[in-house]
């Protein structure tokens, strides 16, 4: 499995090749250049894995990073032993990654606010902020999935509460933290309408075992990020059930049309999808053995309750919340997703994995 990494990297790539080739030009053509990125002030918010990770490499460029701690035991464990024991044990953290409660100091004077937060807790994290927000400030979305209820993206949700003007980007692809931590090979792409400030994320994150892509697509990244989750779930449930290969490469396959077809409603492309947020996440999440959502599916798969799930692993996958929120998008959209209905189904307990792939085989044949 240690391999996964590359399989997604290069699958994503050879059907996203010619994407990257048109925006190699634009690259030259603007004439994008690196930064200095020591001139660059950090604020990562949130030390879970994902934020802890993500310090780490911004750091190792050269950055001046402040990770900024919801819980205050956590922080206190990392400032005297330099070690996140909770969320990414056997990592080191370096002196040099400031740590901090205190929301205001971390908002305050810092250029680049990179969040980590869950998706049902951005909305309060991004309020408490706002304060301290300045308009020079630029706020990278590195959460996944979609808020219940109003069903906004992540990066909709900062503009909502700090206003149409903030500048916002988002970052996303195959990453698990643990891996990015020990400077494995990994990458993601990065998306902002405006090239020119789009032009200096990159450089804050690229390193030689981190590569980012460039995109202006933040819909279809954002779509890609949140429904692979759910298809992970779908795939482990498959696979808790006793599901052969085939019914699983079934579902992965046409699962992602039915992301590309969703990103395409709400305004995204549907060539993103086939890119490193899409199909190389996809299949991280699907194949990773760190995946959350695929650990819990295959439990779910294998007639454990959620409920003791939950209890036993101590942990809800995104998948969980984002799969309530799909089947809102899809009564919005007026649009048909019969996975991603199905797989809502079996985790609301209405139907059986069984019943579910009987009714996705008795569809009416159709073009692919």
């Amino acid at each position: 499995m240690k391999y996964i990494y590359l399989i997604s990297y290069f699958v994503s790539l050879s059907v996203y090749g010619f994407m990257n080739a048109e925006f190699n030009s634009v690259e030259h053509k603007l004439g994008i250049k690196t930064v200095e990125n020591r001139q660059n002030k950090v604020t990562v918010l949130g030390e879970g894995a994902w934020g802890t990770a993500v310090a780490l490499a911004l750091a190792d460029n050269g950055c001046d990073v402040m990770l900024w701690n919801f819980d205050a035991t956590v922080a206190e464990h990392i400032k005297n032993t330099g070690y996140n024991q909770r969320y990414l044990p056997g990592v080191h953290i370096p002196a040099s990654i400031k740590i901090t409660t205190d929301l205001q100091e971390a908002i305050q004077n810092s250029d680049w606010i990179f969040e980590t937060t869950p998706i049902q807790f951005l909305r309060a994290i991004v309020t408490a902020a706002k304060p301290y927000v300045a308009c020079n400030q630029t706020w990278v979305a590195l959460s996944k999935g979609i808020e219940e209820n109003t069903l906004l993206l992540p990066t909709q949700i900062i503009a909502d509460v700090l206003g149409k003007d903030c500048k916002v980007a988002v970052c996303a692809g195959p990453s698990f933290a643990k891996e990015l931590a020990q400077k494995r090979i990994t990458s993601i792409v990065v998306a902002e309408p405006d090239l020119t400030v789009n032009s200096l994320l990159p450089s804050l994150l690229a390193s030689s075992y981190f590569r980012p892509y460039i995109s202006t697509d933040m819909i279809g990244i954002q779509i890609g990020s949140a429904l692979k989750n759910v298809l992970a779930l779908g795939i482990g449930i498959l696979d808790g059930a006793g599901y052969t290969d085939n019914a699983k490469a079934f579902l992965l396959s046409r699962g992602l049309h039915e992301m590309a077809h969703l990103a395409v409603a709400m305004g995204g492309k549907q060539e993103t999808l086939y890119g490193l947020s899409g199909i190389g996440d996809l299949v991280l999440t699907c194949m990773g053995s760190s995946s959350k959502n695929l650990t819990v599916g295959r439990k779910l798969g294998a007639g454990q309750q959620l409920v003791d799930i939950i209890r036993e692993t101590g942990f809800i996958p995104e998948g969980i919340n984002t799969v309530k929120s799909v089947n809102m998008l899809m009564q919005k959209y007026a649009i048909e997703l019969p996975i991603c209905q199905g797989i809502h189904d079996v985790i609301d307990g209405a139907i059986t994995i069984h019943e579910m792939m009987n009714s996705l085989m008795n569809q009416p044949l159709s073009v692919e």
